[in-house]
């Protein structure tokens, strides 16, 4: 059972116990007189072992907050420092409901928040107190799954281990390595780092720990100078052979026999082979620190290309406050460098840093998706959009709808259509999910239509939604009745429900066409009565022009008599024609006449220049009267208000979805203040 099941179940559990508490309750009475003390609070919220009333009515209304608001922070850190208040502890010897309860609010908490890597460690000590070793790695191991680039994390998990399982080496070993590869490569490592080396050096296991320390000075971080001195420190003070294989030895020697044959070759020198001195472990000692200088300086160089960049990052841990323009823009400066780079696992690294600290922009869980496209692994690309999809706020979608693309094209249909069904419980009549799911759908089963028409029809009518989005609803509706289904009949019914009622040029032109498209011994007729809602309507003048214009050609091409053709362009064209003249010359000369009167009078002006300058402002004036007037028509050519600006293939708005976290209920996130780590 995953984290959110474990949510679900305990919220699902707490709803149903006070009825269940009631009848036993009854029962108990009925048999002794007495009335046995609840187990839920009135929310129905497990009950705290306590008999202060106040903190049971603190806890009861926290407890409701969360359920209500999974996303308030504040609540869920009182209700664990409630927890860490009933009576009776927490440890082996606690009441079983202690236990319980704070199980309960770690799971559920974690399963909202699981990059808050100080939870899972708090986590592990309470259950370190309850079962022992076995429940604290219990939850490390969660944790490190979570979190798994958490330098903090697999330090406290690894002296953990250390501590109460110091004969187990080679668990202990195996635990380092693990850490090593998930959080190695990070800027800062060097925590960990010491305390791997520290593991070798109290084993006196010098092989793996030269081993060790060859590996940590070619990795690009913050104190890559500290470990290539420590290292060089080493080999000067140790025996070669106890640092190094025997099979290294006997190649470091033919290395530095080859160099001193090559070189006596130049000095053109008949001495043999036999004849030269075999390289001493001086020599092999001297071969291996500048070998060991060489790496230093490369990585010293990496090292400060990525300086700038890791210079800027003020808050490199997850938190539930937004963050600022200069960081956001710090990390996809930072990305841009990594990808120009081409080191595969530096980018990966890099990106999975960028999502602990941007966890809540969708943007970057959408550009790593897009990396992680081009190196060809699928259950990779599962991953990384499952992880969006649980981090991303749900007004940001777009995460989702791709997870369910993945999905689909690995064989999860389900998974997929649970996706399209949660964005639509958070965003009801969100269009691009609505055109998504319905395509789903009709991919999925495309000898059986139903499914795709009733994700239509479910988004139908629903009292949350806009006219201006039902609009659209309802227009997609009838046009994959008409283009997909073929049932023309169905598709015009739906049509015509919204006839008298939506001003929409998105819904007449989809309308109009369909008709246009259906030929028969009433066509003309049938067309012509859409364009008639379309003269009566509330659309801007420009756009019923532009209607006109359409149906103008159609009775020119398909128009059976020219008198008609004669009568409508006179009925039609021209009286929109001079409207917008008329509008033209009334902004022009109102313009002239609001300059007249601020300007004024200068007798000694010549004449000439004058009336030059005020046609140059006339001209200037009618080309800004005539933005004026087209702006509106512009502004009503699909970009509907609620939509945003973004114009989709069906020539209707939809939601743009900033990158930036957008603001919850009006203010800033509401998840409240996260502590310092």
């Amino acid at each position: 059972m995953d984290n959110t099941e474990v949510d679900n179940n305990s919220h699902g559990q707490l709803e149903q116990e006070p009825s269940l508490q009631q009848e036993h309750n009854e029962g108990e009475e009925g048999a002794t007189g007495l009335t046995e003390p609840p187990t839920t609070t009135p929310s129905g919220a497990p009950m705290p072992t306590t008999t202060d009333p106040t903190l049971i009515e603190t806890w009861d209304r926290c407890w409701a907050v969360v359920k209500a608001t999974p996303t308030d922070f504040d609540a869920w850190e009182e209700l664990m420092r409630l927890a860490d208040r009933q009576d009776g502890g927490f440890g082996p010897e606690a009441p079983p409901a202690n236990i319980s309860n704070v199980r309960t609010i770690y799971d559920a908490f974690l399963t909202q928040f699981p990059l808050c890597f100080g939870y899972w460690k708090k986590y592990s000590d309470l259950e370190f107190m309850a079962r022992g070793v076995e429940g604290a790695v219990e939850i490390f191991e969660r944790g490190v799954k979570s979190i798994s680039n958490s330098v903090d994390l697999w330090v406290q998990y690894c002296s953990f281990v250390m501590d109460h399982r110091p004969d187990d080496r080679d668990a202990i070993e195996r635990l380092f390595e693990r850490g090593a590869d998930a959080v190695g490569m990070d800027f800062m490592p060097h925590v960990f780092w010491d305390k791997f080396i520290a593991f070798y050096e109290e084993d006196q296991d010098f092989p793996k720990l030269a081993k060790l320390m060859e590996r940590i000075i070619k990795i690009p971080q913050h104190q890559y100078a500290r470990f290539y001195q420590q290292y060089a420190q080493l080999v000067a003070s140790h025996p070669v052979k106890e640092l190094i294989s025997e099979e290294q030895y006997e190649s470091y020697k033919a290395q530095l026999l080859a160099s001193k044959l090559a070189q006596q070759d130049q000095n053109a020198e008949s001495t043999s082979e036999e004849q030269i001195i075999e390289p001493q472990e001086p020599e092999i000692r001297q071969l291996i620190l500048d070998t060991c200088a060489q790496v230093h300086a490369r990585t010293a160089e990496e090292t400060n290309k990525r300086w700038p960049f890791e210079a800027e990052i003020k808050r490199p841990y997850f938190h539930v406050k937004p963050m600022d323009l200069p960081q956001l823009t710090n990390w996809r400066r930072y990305l841009d460098f990594e990808e120009a780079e081409g080191d595969v696992e530096r980018i990966r690294v890099l990106y999975e840093r960028c999502l602990v600290t941007c966890a809540l922009y969708e943007e970057f869980w959408l550009r790593y998706g897009t990396w992680a496209r081009t190196q060809s692994n699928l259950e990779t690309l599962r991953d990384i959009y499952s992880r969006a999809a649980q981090m991303v706020p749900p007004s940001n979608p777009s995460s989702r709808l791709t997870l369910a693309l993945v999905e689909e094209e690995q064989g999860g249909i389900d998974t997929a259509r649970q996706q399209y069904q949660t964005v639509l419980q958070h965003l009801p009549g969100h269009i691009d999910t609505i055109v998504r799911f319905a395509n789903f759908e009709r991919r999925t089963t495309p000898n059986d239509l139903t499914a795709a028409e009733s994700v239509f029809v479910s988004q139908l009518g629903q009292e949350n939604v806009d006219e201006t989005t039902q609009t659209a609803i309802v227009t997609l509706y009838a046009k994959f009745l008409w283009q997909t289904k073929k049932d023309v009949e169905r598709a015009r019914e739906i049509f015509k429900t919204g006839e008298g009622k939506f001003d929409s040029r998105f819904y007449f032109s989809t309308y109009l066409q369909f008709e246009m498209d259906q030929p028969g011994e009433d066509f003309e007729r049938r067309v012509s009565s859409v364009f008639e809602q379309v003269r009566y309507s509330g659309l801007p003048e420009a756009i019923k022009n532009d209607f006109g214009q359409m149906y103008l050609d159609f009775v020119m091409e398909f128009g059976s008599s020219a008198a008609r053709y004669n009568q409508l362009e006179a009925d039609i064209k021209a009286p929109s024609v001079f409207v917008v003249e008329s509008r033209k010359r009334a902004a022009v000369e109102q313009a002239d006449e609001d300059r007249a009167k601020k300007q004024p009078r200068q007798e000694d002006v010549a004449m000439g220049s004058s009336t030059e300058s005020a046609a140059d402002g006339v001209v200037a004036d009618g080309q800004a009267a005539s933005t004026a007037v087209a702006d509106p028509a512009a502004a009503a050519y699909g970009q509907q208000p609620h939509w945003g600006a973004h114009v989709a293939p069906y020539g209707y708005g939809t939601t743009a979805y900033p990158y930036a976290a957008p603001s919850q209920g009006g203010g800033q996130w509401e998840y409240g203040g996260f502590p310092s780590q």
